[in-house]
Formats: C-alpha cells, sequence, structure tokens
C-alpha cells in the first residue's frame, strides 16, 4: 500500500499537464506514492497524454469519466486511492520539489495529527514564484474545541485550497466527507467547512506544497462567462451547510459562523457578478436570490464602505437593480 495517493483531476490541459505530472514523477526518495489522473471529459488531447504518461511513467494510474466538474472529478480519484495521505493537485500547477521528502518526515514526528496544512507559491505567467499576499500560516498544532477559532485559523493560512492539505485517507472516510458534484466552482470551501466539524486539531507546516499557475484564461476564476456557474456552485454549498444546521450536525454556534465564511466568499462574486453584459447578470440572478440568506452576514463585508453600501443596496433594492445600477460604473 502508498504512502501517499496524489490526485489530480484534469481537463483540458494539455499545455500544462506533462509539467504538473513532471513534479510528482520527479520527488526524491522512494516511489511510496500513487499518481491518479482523473480525466474529466477532456476536449483536447490531455486524456490522450494521461494515457501516453502512464504507459511511459510508472507509479501512474489513469480513469476516464465523462466531463462532471472538479468536484466529481476529485471524488472519482478518492474512490480509486489507496494510500495512508491524500494530496490533492490540479493538472495546471505544479508540486513543490521535495514536498512529499518534507511530508514523510512531518508524518513520522506528528502521528497524531490527521489533516496537515501547508502554503503554497504563485505561478505567475512569467515563470516567477511569489507569496500570496494577506496569508498568514503560524507553524505547528492547532487545537481547539471551537469551531469558530478553528474556521478562522485555516482560512487565515489557506483560502480554501484542498492542494495545500495533506490528510489521512482513513480519517476522510470516517468523517464520510467528499467534494459536492454540484458546487462546480470554489469546491473546496463547503469540504473545508464540513470537515472542519470533524476535526478539532490541525497542524500547519512552514512548508510549500503547491506552485499555483495565476491567471491562466479560460479557467473559472478568470472567465466571466463562468460567472453563473459560480453562483449555482454557492447555491448548492448553502443548501448542504443548511442540511448539516437542520440534522443536528453543525451546532448554532458553527452554523454560524459557515453562514460568515460562505457570505465571505458569496459578496466579492456578487460584486464581480455587476457586468455590463445583461445575458450574464440574467444568468446569475436566480442563484443570487437563492442566496438570499446569506445577504445579512460575512465578516470581510463589513470592513469597507463600499462593500457595505452594496450590500444594503442588495438588502434594500434586491439583486436585479442593485447589479445593474453598479453595471453602470464599470468601464
Amino acid at each position: 500500500m502508498p504512502l501517499f495517493s496524489i490526485i489530480i483531476p484534469v481537463y483540458n490541459v494539455q499545455n500544462y499537464l506533462s509539467a504538473c505530472v513532471k513534479s510528482v514523477v520527479e520527488q526524491p526518495g522512494p516511489r511510496d506514492w500513487e499518481c491518479i489522473l482523473v480525466d474529466d471529459g477532456s476536449t483536447d488531447q490531455s486524456g490522450a497524454m494521461c494515457d501516453a504518461l502512464a504507459a511511459e511513467l510508472p507509479g501512474l494510474q489513469v480513469i476516464h469519466r465523462e466531463n462532471g466538474g472538479l468536484a466529481a472529478a476529485r471524488n472519482t480519484g478518492l474512490k480509486a486511492a489507496t494510500g495512508d495521505w491524500l494530496l490533492f493537485l490540479d493538472s495546471d500547477d505544479a508540486m513543490a520539489p521535495g514536498l512529499l521528502a518534507q511530508l514523510r518526515g512531518a508524518l513520522a514526528a506528528h502521528p497524531d495529527c490527521d489533516w496537515f496544512i501547508g502554503k503554497h507559491l504563485e505561478w505567475q505567467p512569467d515563470g516567477t514564484l511569489t507569496p500570496h499576499d494577506g496569508l498568514h500560516l503560524v507553524p505547528g498544532p492547532f487545537a481547539s474545541s471551537d469551531y469558530a477559532a478553528r474556521l478562522k485559523a485555516l482560512y487565515t493560512a489557506g483560502h480554501w485550497s484542498v492542494w495545500k492539505y495533506c490528510i489521512r485517507r482513513s480519517f476522510l472516510e470516517q468523517a464520510r466527507v467528499r467534494f459536492l458534484p454540484d458546487c462546480v466552482w470554489a469546491e473546496d470551501w463547503p469540504f473545508d467547512l464540513e470537515l472542519l466539524l470533524r476535526c478539532d486539531r490541525l497542524y500547519f507546516l512552514d512548508t510549500v506544497f503547491t506552485h499555483y499557475r495565476v491567471g491562466r484564461q479560460g479557467s473559472l476564476l478568470t472567465d466571466a462567462k463562468n460567472l453563473p456557474k459560480r453562483f449555482r456552485g454557492l447555491a448548492a454549498a448553502q443548501r448542504r451547510l443548511a442540511r448539516l444546521s437542520a440534522n443536528g450536525t453543525a451546532d448554532a454556534a458553527a452554523y454560524a459562523a459557515m453562514q460568515d465564511a460562505a457570505a465571505d466568499v458569496f459578496w466579492p462574486q456578487a460584486r464581480t457578478a455587476a457586468v455590463r453584459d445583461a445575458a450574464i447578470r440574467k444568468a446569475c440572478l436566480p442563484y443570487i436570490e437563492q442566496l438570499r440568506p446569506l445577504y445579512p452576514h460575512g465578516t470581510e463585508v463589513r470592513t469597507r464602505r463600499d462593500w457595505r453600501l452594496f450590500r444594503w443596496m442588495m438588502q434594500t433594492f434586491g439583486p436585479r437593480f442593485t447589479l445593474w445600477a453598479a453595471s453602470l460604473q464599470r468601464k
């Protein structure tokens, strides 16, 4: 049985896939890992490249599936994983050199921990690597029975990024937490919020896990046409959090912290949806309406006057008028 299972969802990344896989294969040390490439119905040469790489390089496993989105692809990888520890890597990013060697030492030194969190560097279009501004990771263990305190520690260090985690597979299976297939954008944060309910002890490592590629055109993060998908995912996540509250999995205090966290994801996207393209605004509106329970919530929205004004307009006039009015300020 391998020590690590590295799960890489693959979709239309023919220009980046080889570098991603190479970053795993060239990790120093024993080959105590399996790398699971989940081709999510790619329409370019990515699927064929997965097969070619697996035929050439030991340790790679390929699964082809119909397109279902990043969350569904990660769940497919989880079903196939056999390693003691789980790592996630996006197919346009790269695993930091020497990561697995550092993790072997950390796992042996802290056998009572189930969830390790590290850092990342941003991989700029010109090839340079830079730290991500605004994150503050304090190395060492963090234990608390207060859900909100655990949430704050995780968010401050990482901003919902599973490709900076190393999670014990048996713990995840026992927790029965999976990625939400309906959450086709930012699927990390509802996964994190739910998993935090089952884990009161985190371990933060002063270790770079991932070189995260920024500014790739056509990704869910950069293409305005994907805005409706973002809100559809937010609405799906909100329904999941509401069920966790209704069935008693999350108590009142934990659910309140979850709502603030969800709103902190929602509000920047709501402002982004104030685009000049009326068709995009119209496609977003049904999901933004479903997210009305989040309107009173959020921590970051309280810190800026313009955000507070935007929220007041959303609560007073509704999203249709507010997005239209805000779009008039866009160039």
